[in-house]
């Protein structure tokens, strides 16, 4: 699913649950002042909170679902995690509102209204309408694999459990227990600070690189070593950015594979990890050799511009330097080995001796392999 569509569908699903939160709202405040219900009129306040987040959640999800550009080239996904952060920080403000009126109400020492009948039918039909948004919208949360649709979906099973909370205290106050219907109320506002706490919580752990579970890690690791040329991992780091996983591997290979070959199996990495788990969104990948010999620092080797330059000089009154066709360096386990090809007609036994001697005064160069150019043929079949 491309960006666009997805971000088309976590709109649609939210415009729905705003209209029948603006509904519900306005609803259930009108029903909580004719029906004398304290706690049914903070259930809309409520639902009428969830009608702002859903205004917000449309606004961060088309940025957050937004390409990558120049300022952002790892795209917009932490965009939806600074909304649900302040989604979290809203549900809190509105747990404060309402845990200190429902505080005021029971120090009154006017006795409490009885609330109506009819408040137990409109707390019932808030709790189905409630349910019916919170099913369908974590459908489309998960098919997006959304952390913002999920958050706006949890909102709206808190307003359903909520309306239960003020359906008990609707019954419980027309039964003579006055008080129920306030603390129905305070229980609401409770229901709200817990949500907004984990929502704040969750996304504070993805913004500060939090990795991926050991479970997680270990199924990546598997995928990865199950690709033919891959001898090991060196180093195997993730972190999220708006509900999706970002890695960053190093992956052992033989030390004398090609430049391509290595790029072709990082490839094959990036391709398996990304087909077999739909929550990576992208995988960097670098080659490490696979070492031998010691373990120096290899920061501390010389650079191939020097190399070269002074094993051409050791080799200067042994060889003709142009029948040097190329020189390659392996930097491995802290030291050097080179690969030498001529281009001659014939390398005598005694010549190579030579080769090798000379090098010796050369105290990073451990090994040394000498390769006779005796034809070369290029075709490009994609020319034919």
């Amino acid at each position: 699913m491309d960006a666009q569509q997805a971000r088309r569908e976590a709109t649609n699903v939210t415009l729905v649950g705003m209209l029948l939160d603006i509904l519900l709202g306005v609803g259930k405040i009108v029903g909580g002042v004719v029906t004398n219900s304290f706690a049914l009129i903070t259930d809309g306040i409520h639902s009428l909170t969830d009608a702002g987040t859903d205004i917000f959640v449309i606004i961060v999800t088309r940025v957050s679902h937004a390409e990558p550009d120049d300022e952002h080239q790892y795209g917009h996904g932490r965009f939806e995690t600074l909304g649900t952060i302040a989604m979290g920080i809203v549900f809190f403000i509105t747990a404060a509102i309402l845990l200190y009126d429902s505080f005021n109400r029971l120090r009154l020492d006017e006795p409490l209204p009885v609330p109506a009948t009819a408040g137990i039918a409109i707390a019932l039909l808030s709790i189905a309408t409630k349910e019916w948004i919170f099913h369908y919208t974590m459908r489309v949360a998960k098919k997006l694999n959304s952390n913002l649709l999920k958050a706006n979906a949890w909102h709206s099973r808190s307003d359903a459990i909520s309306s239960i909370a003020v359906l008990i205290g609707i019954i419980g106050a027309r039964q003579g227990y006055l008080w129920m219907d306030t603390v129905a109320g305070m229980f609401v506002a409770l229901i709200i600070a817990k949500i907004g706490w984990e929502l704040c919580s969750d996304s504070l752990t993805e913004l500060v690189d939090t990795a991926v579970s050991k479970q997680r890690r270990e199924q990546f690791e598997s995928c990865i070593l199950g690709i033919d040329g891959i001898r090991g991992i060196t180093e195997l780091r993730s972190r999220s950015s708006g509900g999706k996983i970002i890695l960053e591997v190093r992956l052992l290979v033989n030390s004398y594979i090609s430049v391509s070959e290595g790029h072709q199996l990082g490839e094959l990495v990036n391709k398996s990890l990304i087909s077999q788990f739909a929550d990576i969104s992208e995988v960097l990948i670098h080659i490490d050799p696979i070492h031998h010999g010691t373990n120096k620092d290899e920061s501390q080797l010389p650079e191939r511009t020097h190399v070269i330059a002074s094993l051409k000089a050791c080799w200067e009154n042994l060889i003709d330097q142009h029948s040097i066709a190329s020189i390659d360096l392996h930097y491995l386990g802290g030291a050097i080995e080179v690969d030498l090809v001529l281009d001659v007609d014939e390398l005598s036994t005694t010549t190579a001796t030579e080769l090798e001697a000379a090098i010796e005064a050369e105290p990073h160069v451990t090994k040394l392999r000498i390769f006779n150019k005796l034809y070369e043929s290029s075709h490009d079949r994609t020319s034919s």
